[in-house]
């Protein structure tokens, strides 16, 4: 389980990280460009979601939601690079 939850957040970095690969510094990603509804399964959106949240907690990405239901935003963070 833990192997798993390892390599879904390893391939959301990766995918951030082609999101902002032609970007500037600054650059920033919706949640919903990443993983669109319709497209995947709900059960892959909450793993894919609960990727995000380790990847916040690890500080490798920002996370905004302006209100409840919004689209989240997502921007580098200050560990962005130094994750594999």
């Amino acid at each position: 389980m833990e192997r798993q939850r390892r390599a879904n957040a390893t391939h959301m970095h990766e995918v951030v990280r082609r999101a902002f690969r032609h970007a500037g510094r600054d650059a920033e990603t919706k949640f919903s460009t990443i993983v669109p509804a319709g497209r995947v399964s709900r059960k892959q959106a909450a793993a894919q979601f609960h990727a995000l949240l380790v990847l916040k907690k690890q500080r490798v990405l920002e996370v905004a939601q302006p209100e409840p239901f919004a689209d989240i935003s997502i921007s580098r963070g200050p560990n962005f690079s130094t994750k594999s």
